[in-house]
Parts: C-alpha cells; structure tokens; sequence
C-alpha cells in the first residue's frame, strides 16, 4: 500500500510521511500538485490514499490532484487538508470516501483517518 503525500510545507510534509512510514505504509512525496501529477501518471504501482493539502502553489492545487487520481483510480480514498477556513466550504460535496482535515492535525489524527478509509475501502471492494 502506496500513500502519496502531497503537502508544500516541508514539516508537515516530514511529519505526516514519518507518521505514516512509522504504521508501516510506504509512502511517496510531492512537494506540490505540479510534482503529484507526474506522480500520478508515472508511478509503476497504483497509490492506495491520497492526502493533499488543498492550497498550494504551482498550477494543480488539491482538488486539481484530487480529480486527477480519481481519472486513473476512481475509487482511492482522500483526505484533504487545509490550514484556511474558508477550504471546509467544499466539505457539503465531498464523497463517501473524502474526509477534510483541518489543520493543525496530530499524525495520529491523520493515521486514523487513513486506517478507517483504508478499511472502509477495503469492505467494499469484496
């Protein structure tokens, strides 16, 4: 199991990929949505869980990323975060297997969610 991390704030970034590493899921980094497409489309092994910051610089901020994983794996998980208030507006359209986290959020929060949607996605495809 594959989570990419996408997160330009390189603490967080750091914090939440050893969190993650720590549980025992491998995990892969990108620094922006820019850098997440072409992790998308180039990566061998398809990603389990998406976690995106939703505002970021360059041109695919996280809900741009999101979409764009949903075109290749329709059915992964997400968890978007945001550290601005006004980003939990959206949070009325999220999908089943979409959790918004606000920021500041502990790891263990984090690996939480990631186990229940993990688990949740698990149950549904047998």
């Amino acid at each position: 199991m594959c989570i990419l991390i996408v997160e330009d704030e390189p603490l967080i970034r750091f914090l939440v990929a050893e969190g993650l590493s720590e549980a025992g899921f491998a995990v892969c980094e990108a620094e922006d949505g820019d850098r997440a497409a072409v992790l998308i489309k180039d990566c061998p092994t398809p990603f389990t869980l998406l976690v995106t910051d939703i505002h970021m610089p360059g041109t695919l901020n996280g809900l741009a990323v999101a979409r764009l994983m949903r075109a290749r794996h329709p059915l992964i998980p997400v968890i978007y975060t945001t550290g601005r208030p006004d980003a939990l507006a959206p949070a009325s359209r999220l999908r089943d297997n979409e959790i918004l986290l606000a920021k500041p959020f502990t790891p263990s929060a984090l690996l939480t969610l990631a186990k229940r949607l993990l688990a949740e996605g698990e149950n549904a495809s047998h």
